[in-house]
């Protein structure tokens, strides 16, 4: 994990809450060390797998590839439609690009002459960030802007938005307590960016990259890898959130958004 300070924070807390506990392990004592190490990392998972038989990792394995028929099945989770002169683009996930790309395609030309856009994030559980750059390039326009860093051990990778030739528009984004991971990542650069407000709820704030490990063989969780440093607020909504713009029910929020750009 890097980031030395709030690493060692994070070894202190369990150290401190379960290194004289002589619990076997099992699901409760996992659901115990996934709340406590959440105070530190909201995106640290812990699971118990009561039937066993997993085969501990000695190194990270990344994420498995997606199934492309599973993903082509529910069209990436990427839905559009029309309210009068806006566009709605809705994102219940970030899948692979490669796989998305058809689909975002489809969702950007049917859209291409809306007058202003909402982008509805409000499922979006997160997943690729190169399909969440997409987004933000076609809400930025032609020429590629710096969105952010994320630091691991590996090093420092900038990510930049991927131009495309729609112009800016007015938009606004819909968030809650179902955007995650990289789905806050897209809502807060959103916001960071200035493209429009977010209307709803805060976000859970989980800014961690995590992957994949087997800890034992009836334990699997997701480790914390990387930090984001937003370009714009050299921070991140890691535990606080990403915070909308205006505040309300998320129910409510696609109502006033559109009465927003509407109104504009």
């Amino acid at each position: 994990m890097p980031g030395v300070p709030r690493r060692d924070r994070l070894t202190a807390a369990l150290r401190e809450r379960f290194g004289a506990d002589g619990r076997e392990v099992d699901g409760a004592v996992c659901a115990e060390m996934q709340a406590e190490a959440r105070r530190i990392s909201r995106h640290l998972d812990v699971e118990w797998v009561p039937d066993g038989g997993l085969v501990p990792d000695t190194e990270s394995r990344g994420w498995p590839d997606p199934d492309p028929a599973v993903v082509a099945a529910i069209r990436a989770g990427i839905g559009h439609e029309r309210a009068g002169e806006v566009g709605v683009l809705r994102m219940t996930g970030l899948s692979p690009l490669e796989l998305a790309a058809p689909f975002l395609t489809d969702a950007f030309e049917a859209l291409r002459d809306a007058r202003a856009v909402v982008l509805d994030l409000r499922a979006n559980g997160g997943g690729d960030l190169d399909t969440a750059m997409a987004v933000l390039g076609w809400l930025l326009g032609p020429e590629p802007v710096h969105i952010s860093d994320v630091v691991s051990l590996e090093g420092t990778r900038r990510w930049d938005s991927l131009p495309h030739d729609e112009p800016r528009r007015p938009a606004a984004a819909l968030i809650g307590a179902g955007t995650y991971s990289s789905g806050e990542a897209l809502a807060y650069h959103f916001q960071a960016q200035r493209l429009g407000p977010l209307i709803g709820e805060r976000t859970p704030g989980a800014a961690d990259h995590v992957t994949p490990i087997v800890l034992a063989t009836h334990v699997r969780a997701n480790l914390p890898r990387g930090y984001v440093v937003d370009a714009v607020t050299g921070a991140n909504w890691e535990q606080d959130g990403v915070q909308p713009d205006v505040v309300c029910a998320e129910a409510e929020a696609m109502e006033r958004a559109l009465a927003r750009l509407t109104s504009r």
